[in-house]
């Protein structure tokens, strides 16, 4: 997890090169890469950030519902309480990003990496994370009601057993490294 920062809102200038467009905010990325943006809070319903490098950038609390992040960077990045519902996230890597209480509800998550993801307290409501990698990725106390995880690569059962709310989930995983059908796990839906 990235540590907090004391302003606790975007930063303006953060803002206003996100804001300039993929080159420029790459651009500065890559000419900056000791910072750390912050661009906490901020109003990005509906913005194309297709590609864009967001890595280990502080996110938490901002609006991305309806946001496009196609094979966007998110390595790292700091997402609690984030809104990405109805986001798209085909593609994108969310290598050990932090979601704890991020909304994303019916967000498309499809090809994602998702390696040490934490979802914690997150709602993943038919949210699609269909051939996602998700390798050590938690979901502790996460909403997954009618969550697609079909064809998800090293999503084992263990991941899952604090999860909340298996109802209409939909539960079948590629098997490790081998040449087998579809598995479907071995996990049991509470009774009302």
């Amino acid at each position: 997890m990235l540590p907090e920062l004391s302003q606790p809102m975007a930063h303006p200038e953060h803002l206003d090169l996100l804001t300039a467009g993929i080159r420029v905010w790459n651009r500065w990325r890559q000419q900056n890469a000791h910072i750390r943006p912050n661009l906490r809070a901020a109003d990005l319903k509906g913005v194309d950030l297709a590609g864009f490098n967001l890595r280990q950038t502080y996110l938490s609390g901002a609006d991305l519902s309806r946001a496009y992040l196609f094979e966007a960077n998110l390595r790292e990045t700091n997402l609690q309480g984030v809104n990405l519902s109805h986001c798209c996230l085909i593609g994108a890597d969310l290598t050990q990003a932090y979601l704890a209480d991020a909304n994303l509800y019916h967000a498309y998550l499809s090809q994602a990496n998702l390696t040490e993801a934490y979802f914690g307290h997150g709602n993943l409501e038919k949210a699609n994370l269909s051939d996602t990698v998700l390798d050590r990725a938690y979901f502790g106390q996460a909403n997954i009601q009618a969550t697609d995880f079909s064809d998800a690569q090293n999503l084992e059962p263990l991941q899952l057993r604090l999860a909340q709310n298996f109802e209409l989930a939909i539960l079948t995983a590629e098997a490790d490294g081998a040449n087998e059908p579809e598995r479907a796990l071995a996990l049991r839906v509470p009774s009302p």
